[in-house]
């Protein structure tokens, strides 16, 4: 079977699957191939070997199974990752915090970061790429995350400025720290998720307790009682109203909230050191 014709298959497979089934048809097929989708178009008749293997992954992807689990590797910021089952997959709207969090690394002169949560070290590893007198430390509570963002880190090379340990938030790190980052669980128990999320990705790095804010909030109580200056978090889009409430009944008093780029909610930043209102430069 021919490469066009291979991806007009393929294509109807994963009509009830992706919104842009001819597009994820192409990039599995390229995967496949070891070949940039460029060069489908340009050989779209050479012939394709051994279709088993490539229905397989077709398959896979026609159950909703995410394409980076399929392929073990996700684009984020300017970077290739790896990534497998039990490893959340990084979102574009975490560049967002990333970019925060750098404004005030750059800004403070921050040289400690530790990072809540690590899944497969994106935030870490791009943070480490961008400043090179930064240390992090970073921390979750599964293994395979662990496992995952070392090989991340390993191979950018950030194995001495960038440690993983396995802990409960921040319970096991004794580095000072001068600014906490985290995209923690924060979706509530009983809310429903697209099968693509609810039946691959790790229900321990999604769901954040019953309301769903419940980790932020021991997060924000870890760090203001650390110490740490400053805090940025993602969170979901309808928490800022309860947050704003827990920030101000303990005495949180400078904060600002950020919004991604289809204008909803999407996290906060705080400065636990300024004892005003003042919103700017955090």
């Amino acid at each position: 079977m021919t490469i066009q014709q291979t991806l007009q298959r393929a294509t109807q497979q994963l009509k009830n699957t992706c919104e842009r089934p001819r597009f994820e048809a192409e990039l599995l097929l390229a995967y496949y191939l070891g070949k940039e989708r460029t060069w489908l178009h340009a050989f779209n008749d050479y012939e394709v070997e051994n279709m088993e293997a490539f229905e397989k992954l077709i398959e896979r992807r026609a159950n909703h199974e995410p394409y980076e689990y399929i392929t073990g590797k996700v684009s984020f910021y300017d970077i290739e990752l790896m990534v497998e089952h039990g490893v959340l997959i990084p979102r574009p709207e975490t560049e967002l915090l990333i970019d925060l969090v750098a404004e005030i690394t750059e800004r403070e002169q921050i040289t400690s970061i530790a990072e809540i949560g690590v899944g497969s070290g994106a935030i870490s590893v791009v943070l480490a790429r961008k400043f090179p007198n930064l240390k992090v430390v970073a921390t979750d509570i599964c293994d395979t995350p662990i496992k995952v963002a070392t090989q991340n880190i390993q191979a950018f090379g950030l194995e001495n400025r960038v440690k993983v340990i396995k802990s409960n938030l921040l319970d096991e790190v004794t580095e000072k720290i001068q600014l906490v980052v985290s995209n923690p669980p924060y979706i509530a128990d009983d809310f429903e998720l697209e099968r693509n999320v609810a039946e691959y990705e790790p229900k321990e790095a999604l769901f954040g307790g019953k309301v769903g804010d419940e980790l932020l909030k021991q997060i924000v109580l870890d760090v203001q009682a650390r110490g740490i200056k400053y805090l940025a978090c993602e969170m979901g889009y309808d928490q800022k109203e309860p947050m704003t409430q827990f920030f101000n009944q303990n005495g949180v008093q400078s904060y600002q909230f950020y919004q991604d780029l289809a204008g909803l909610d999407r996290g906060f930043v705080i400065n636990f050191y300024k004892d005003n209102h003042d919103k700017k430069n955090l």
